[in-house]
């Protein structure tokens, strides 16, 4: 492929039949007729005032020649961006840990609201959901734990019930919970210990089969590594093998490096033995109780027992106790990829306990409660000029698991800069072409939840009038390199924010952020095609709502570390309570230079999307992404040869991608460099087309077994065998649930699944065609 106007692209797809393509008096009937002839021409008037004034307020018919350029404010933003301030802010919203539901969380909404009215927001509001979370024991006594117990309930040892504060004052306040994972089911449960290295399908299957074939793993208690897949997956695998309860700790060999590259916390960025991964375990988004609706205080909800959540205990632990555990272990050596770096241990895999130990137990204690409470967004707006009722958002959550210094409150930092610079440019008379939404959300480290809910309330307006969603999640977990996601047809907006800012450590005068993440990232322009430079945006922070539920296309990014030095798993502290302010002052970002450059390249794209007039996409990008789902995608997975083996025809889909092709072609091409400028209604017409592509993607049933998850293209499958970001997710799961018991039912869904983003994909095209061509019927094969 080649970038630019032109694109050469082959589509090789081989059908059932074995053809290859390539490429208102007293009658009250009276006064009944005299009142509707009353109110019709009453309406007719006021429709007649309103369209006037739309025109009128769209059109200015004071001057025929072409108005003037508005100008880019964007230079003028950079400069106005204080590095300091954004240090002295995050050193106060990090004096206090702000966990969701908490009297502290509100009091940080409140300080917030006051701080963006004061910045110079237009309006800003509380909004508040009424939401399931959960908490750890707050006495002691109660605390959750592991130990190690003698037959006669002696224990023998104990896992650390809380945080060791390393003589830090700040970790030395209340707040601060206790070791816990949000939503796990509570219990006392004793058993014997078995060492499942990543928790993963595989690895359940290898000990099945392989290190321990005679053992029946029901009633167990798993011990587990982060890693591999996510902690919720972890869980979902464990109760599906039979597991009693479930042990996770971190593994130095992802979280710590030689103390030759850098030091444990206090005395460097990198974990030490008595940190623990805090985190949610829903495998859901949102509140639990209101799947896919808003948790308003009149909102229906489901019982605890109806909402998927956990059904064992589930309890992390330090890697300081790991070892501990791990020492003590019986059974087989297992492989050496399951193997860390915990000093002593050789990663036995059990089931329990060796030497002295030897019938001895393992008992995890879970203690945690549940309650609905408050949770709380913060969303405020500076209006826009000339069309106020189109809003790109920025967004970024509130609450953290302790004081958050890197996750969120670094991005919650650069939001309020980012809100005192626009502040002050309002302040001297400039407001934006379109409205620019501020928010603030509530609860996501359980899931997401103020994000979701605060979509699933305003789904309809949001897919009406929402131009694009920034996510400033983490701003920086590091000093190395800007790490930037993307829709694929928005990514050129990130790519031109990071060629307008310089990078705070440059290599050479002049070097740009983009420069320097193509040269850490070792990406050649000529080699690479454009569409692929930015990578397509996840799934795992407060864009979800966004992107996934309504269908707006998001940008999101941060600044990282070179992994290639530092081999750890994501930043070493992350989810820790050692996320303190002397963290990022001292070790991850000093002098807050990559918090500076952060804000000036969200303050970039958010006054590109803001201003632009013709909103500044690339919608060939989407249709690049298509065709390697496509052409690679169900190859590199076998899924082409297994449809085809059993007659189902992938023509139809062929030609819709086919038609999706040449429409972004016609549309990038043609449509936007012809649109008349002079002309507000159709520059309107064209940027309502560029809105509605991301949610022509969306599909109202859900996906095969997550009717939640609407999004055909880009939602994270079901299966865990599903390579992600490969395929189509509804057809690769439909494949990967054939039950060998009726698997003629099985390929009647994949060719169901097959059908729908046929229609998905043509769906897409019509959105972008003009006049009537939108009612056409597919045609052609090639490319």
């Amino acid at each position: 492929m080649c970038s630019g106007g032109e694109l050469s692209v082959s589509i090789t797809s081989t059908s059932a039949t074995g053809t290859t393509y390539t490429k208102m008096t007293h009658d009250p009937k009276k006064r009944h007729d005299r009142v509707m002839l009353a109110a019709g021409a009453l309406f007719c008037v006021i429709v007649g005032l309103g369209i006037g004034l739309i025109i009128g307020f769209l059109v200015d018919t004071s001057s025929s020649d072409s108005k003037p350029a508005r100008p880019d404010k964007r230079a003028e933003f950079k400069r106005m961006v204080s590095a300091s301030n954004i240090r002295e802010t995050l050193r106060e919203l990090t004096r206090k840990p702000h966990v969701a539901g908490t009297p502290a969380d509100l009091e940080t909404a409140e300080a917030l609201k006051k701080k963006w009215l004061a910045n110079g927001i237009d309006d800003v509001y509380l909004v508040p959901y009424k939401v399931l979370l959960q908490w750890p024991p707050d006495d002691e006594n109660e605390a959750n734990r592991a130990q190690i117990v003698d037959p006669d309930g002696t224990v023998v040892f104990q896992t650390a019930l809380k945080s060791d504060d390393l003589g830090e004052e700040d970790l030395m306040q209340d707040g601060i919970p206790a070791p816990y994972t949000a939503y796990s089911a509570t219990g006392n449960v004793t058993g014997d210990l078995v060492y499942v290295n990543y928790c993963t399908q595989e690895d359940i299957q290898n000990l099945t089969t392989n290190l321990l074939p005679d053992i029946d793993l029901t009633n167990k208690t798993f011990l587990c590594r982060h890693g591999g897949v996510g902690r919720s997956t972890k869980v979902l695998n464990a109760q599906n093998a039979g597991a009693a309860a479930l042990l996770i700790y971190s593994d130095p060999e992802q979280y710590t490096v030689d103390t030759s590259l850098g030091l444990q916390y206090p005395d460097g960025p990198f974990m030490p033995p008595t940190a623990v991964q805090r985190g949610s375990i829903f495998t859901g988004v949102g509140d639990p109780l209101t799947p896919g609706y808003p948790s308003t205080e009149w909102g229906y909800r489901l019982n605890e027992e109806e909402a998927g959540l956990p059904k064992i205990p589930v309890h992390p632990i330090n890697y300081g106790d790991a070892a501990n555990l791990l020492r003590r272990m019986t059974g087989p050596q297992p492989p050496e990829e399951w193997r860390g770096t915990l000093e002593g241990v050789d990663y036995q895999v059990g089931p329990g306990f060796r030497g002295e130990d030897a019938g001895r137990s393992i008992r995890v204690v879970v203690n945690s409660y549940s309650e609905q409470r408050w949770a709380y967004n913060v969303i405020g707006f500076i209006h826009g000029e000339i069309e106020p009722d189109r809003y790109v958002i920025i967004g970024n959550h509130r609450d953290a698991w302790g004081l958050g210094a890197v996750d969120p409150t670094s991005g919650t930092a650069c939001i309020i800069e980012i809100s005192r610079v626009l502040g002050d440019m309002k302040k001297n008379g400039w407001r934006p072409r379109r409205s620019i939404v501020f928010g603030s959300w509530g609860a996501e480290e359980f899931g997401m939840i103020g994000s979701v809910e605060w979509t699933e309330e305003y789904y309809h307006l949001l897919s009406s009038r929402a131009v694009a969603y920034l996510n400033l999640d983490i701003a920086v977990a590091g000093n190395w390199v800007f790490r930037p996601s993307a829709s694929p047809h928005i990514s050129p907006v990130m790519r031109e924010a990071m060629e307008n800012v310089l990078e705070p450590n440059p290599s050479y005068p002049g070097e740009t952020v983009f420069d320097s993440f193509l040269d850490k990232t070792n990406i050649s322009l000529d080699v690479i095609e454009e569409s692929y430079i930015i990578p397509k945006i996840g799934a795992g922070s407060d864009y979800y709502g966004f992107l996934y539920g309504v269908g707006v296309p998001c940008l999101s990014g941060f600044y990282y570390f070179d992994q290639e030095k530092y081999p750890v798993s994501f930043y070493s502290l992350y989810h820790t309570q050692y996320e303190t302010f002397r963290l990022m002052d001292e070790f991850v970002d000093p002098g807050f230079v990559s918090h500076r450059v952060v804000s000036e390249l969200f303050g970039d794209m958010l006054l590109n999307l803001a201003e632009s007039e013709v909103i500044p996409v690339n919608v060939t990008h989407y249709m690049n992404r298509l065709l390697a789902y496509y052409s690679n995608g169900l190859n590199v997975t076998t899924y082409r040869t297994q449809i085809v083996d059993h007659g189902i025809s992938l023509d139809g889909l062929h030609k819709s991608l086919v038609e999706f092709y040449y429409t972004t072609e016609h549309f990038q091409n043609k449509i936007v460099p012809s649109v008349d400028r002079n002309d507000p209604l159709a520059v309107r017409a064209l940027n309502d087309k560029i809105m509605m592509l991301e949610r022509a993607f969306l599909d109202r049933n859900g996906l095969p077994g997550q009717p939640n998850e609407r999004h055909t293209i880009f939602a994270t499958a079901k299966s865990q065998n599903v390579p992600y970001d490969t395929t189509f997710p509804g057809i690769a799961d439909a494949i990967e649930s054939i039950d060998e018991a009726n698997p003629d039912a099985g390929w009647k869904e994949v060719e169901k699944q097959i059908s729908i983003l046929t229609y998905i994909i043509h769906g897409a095209s019509s959105i972008l065609k003009a006049g009537g061509n939108w009612t056409e019927v597919m045609h052609g094969n090639e490319i």
